[in-house]
């Protein structure tokens, strides 16, 4: 009864049971409506007076919205000091995607020259190219600090970014914008699951409703974007069948949002998108056609709601942007998918 673990891990469970019950991502959330609100009534004003509605497609804003990921990854990611540091697979999970949003960050940043000393001798060139090195040098240290938990753990950041920009640059891979944006936004949410001190303070505390129904959210949206985007219309399956399968990944998709706000685990929660993208790509493989704007749109809100879900008011403000655009009208028939 009075041994020391004991006592801290209760002390912790205590503090954290009552930490959660605000959920200060949502206040946050609510504060920024406003600035929200502000953007999309004036952007499309301010996009005809300076001429930048040509600039605002979907490559620009699926490109921002990783650049902006991976920096919040960088910047507010990691797992320091919680009580499973040994075990963790957060620093992997972290890995993962800087690895992913470089290479495509390399992709779509190949037509930009990098100064490059090429060793002619030239004084100039040299002191350039060693200044470039150390701005270069100086930009990698959050990077190291964000797995500086132990001296592998920053060294893995630092070469997950370094190989995968020059992948992406220097070699005849491509990406798919949309698909890339989905997965490094819904693992960046597996991730947020996995980091209980962005949500925690520790790893006793449960999750508040709000939490876990807005992380539910955004998984269900990304997959709904997700089979829009990689799955064609072709009218298949035969309606008797279609109606049973479709009650069947209702019922199982519902099984795993239960689950999964009793829970709160990983596995459950990927079950959950992994159901939700079955029970969408099945009805969008039954239709007969579709508009492309509709995965846009989806596409939109998925990256308002996942801006929201990690306290980043720009990433949102790129979503409510591309919906506010006049030409970005709000397609008809999103119901089929459920």
């Amino acid at each position: 009864m009075f041994d020391e673990t004991l006592v801290v891990a209760s002390a912790t469970s205590a503090f954290n049971n009552f930490a959660v019950v605000p959920p200060a991502f949502l206040w946050n959330v609510v504060l920024a409506v406003p600035l929200l609100f502000g953007i999309y009534m004036f952007i499309r004003h301010f996009a005809d007076k300076c001429g930048i509605k040509t600039y605002i497609t979907i490559e620009r804003t699926t490109f921002w919205t990783v650049v902006l990921t991976a920096l919040w990854v960088v910047l507010m990611g990691g797992n320091y000091a919680v009580l499973r540091d040994g075990v963790s697979l957060l620093p992997w999970v972290t890995a993962a995607i800087l690895f992913v949003s470089c290479i495509f960050i390399g992709i779509n940043t190949r037509v930009i020259k990098l100064p490059i000393w090429y060793g002619n001798g030239n004084v100039s060139n040299r002191r350039r190219w060693i200044i470039n090195l150390i701005i270069c040098a100086l930009c990698l240290v959050p990077v190291w600090m964000c797995g500086a938990l132990n001296w592998w753990g920053g060294l893995l950041q630092v070469a997950a970014v370094v190989i995968g920009f020059l992948v992406g640059r220097y070699t005849n891979r491509q990406m798919r914008a949309v698909p890339c944006t989905l997965g490094v936004m819904f693992v960046t949410t597996v991730a947020v699951l996995m980091q209980p001190e962005l949500w925690r303070f520790g790893q006793l505390g449960n999750l508040g409703p709000a939490h876990l129904l807005w992380i539910l959210a955004v998984g269900i949206v990304i997959a709904a974007t997700f089979a829009l985007d990689t799955v064609s219309a072709r009218g298949r399956i035969h309606q008797s069948a279609y109606v049973k399968l479709k009650w069947l990944m209702r019922f199982t998709l519902a099984l795993c949002m239960v689950l999964f706000v009793l829970t709160e685990a990983v596995p459950i929660f990927i079950a959950a998108v992994v159901s939700a993208f079955l029970l969408f790509a099945m009805s969008v493989w039954h239709s007969t056609g579709f508009s492309d704007m509709l995965t846009k749109r989806m596409l939109a809100w998925a990256i308002i709601l996942f801006g929201c879900l990690i306290g980043t008011p720009a990433i949102s403000a790129i979503g409510i942007i591309w919906i506010a655009l006049p030409e970005n009208s709000s397609p008809k028939g999103i119901g089929f998918l459920l």
